[in-house]
């Protein structure tokens, strides 16, 4: 986007302090505003009869929430909460609508928000099927250390279970193998990555290939007028 159109975006937005477990919004919501991530993560998570939720999609710094608005349905086809903590910008749909309208390069960069989110999820989904549990785990932690600028964070292992669709003891179990590779260390709610090239290794392609999509789509870079 150009300088001006960031100016005017950021403007309109008011900054916000969230904790892990927030709702922003449940399915079948009237979508009431955007959220860019700073440092928090914002899961997208199919909800079932049951009370349990799986993550579908997650988004960073590097995209937004509310995608449905982005393509122009103003209803949640699914909920969004909050993964890890953080800071964000929150834009009131209404405001948002006007931006998307009265600055073209805004909308054409939400456009690749909507692909790389995609994008991600087919992957997951795909990934979901293919591989095993560490794996999984290891690309989900690696994902969330790029985003948070970090290499800790807390995290419960019922959380991640929930996050990756599996049981509770598959989650320990791989939790337990990656900390004895020296990978990770995990005790009480909190984990730090300690191996970053060594949780690579030990992660799917699945990692590489959405990293790579997002820098084609979502290049860290800004223009001038």
């Amino acid at each position: 986007m150009s300088a001006s159109t960031r100016e005017a975006v950021g403007a309109r937005c008011e900054p916000v302090t969230l904790e892990a477990g927030d709702v922003l919004h449940r399915m079948g919501d009237v979508t009431s505003a955007v959220y860019f991530p700073e440092t928090v993560v914002i899961s997208t998570l199919a909800s079932y009869s049951d009370g349990t939720g799986i993550e579908m999609a997650n988004v960073g710094r590097e995209a937004c929430s509310a995608l449905n608005l982005i393509l122009r349905h103003p209803r949640q086809l699914a909920a969004d909460e909050v993964q890890i903590a953080g800071r964000a910008l929150r834009l009131p749909a209404e405001r948002f609508r006007e931006l998307k309208s009265e600055h073209r390069d805004f909308e054409n960069a939400l456009f690749s928000v909507v692909q790389s989110v995609l994008y991600q999820a087919m992957v997951s989904g795909a990934c979901n099927a293919a591989h095993e549990a560490k794996p999984r785990l290891a690309r989900w932690l690696l994902t969330m250390g790029d985003r948070t600028d970090g290499n800790e964070m807390r995290l419960t292992h019922d959380f991640l279970a929930q996050m990756l669709g599996v049981r509770r003891a598959t989650v320990t179990n791989a939790a337990l193998d990656l900390q004895s590779q020296g990978l990770i260390k995990y005790a009480r709610g909190r984990l730090e990555i300690t191996d970053i090239k060594g949780l690579r290794g030990a992660s799917c392609e699945c990692y590489d290939l959405v990293r790579s999509a997002n820098a084609e789509l979502l290049p860290d870079k800004r223009s001038g007028d």
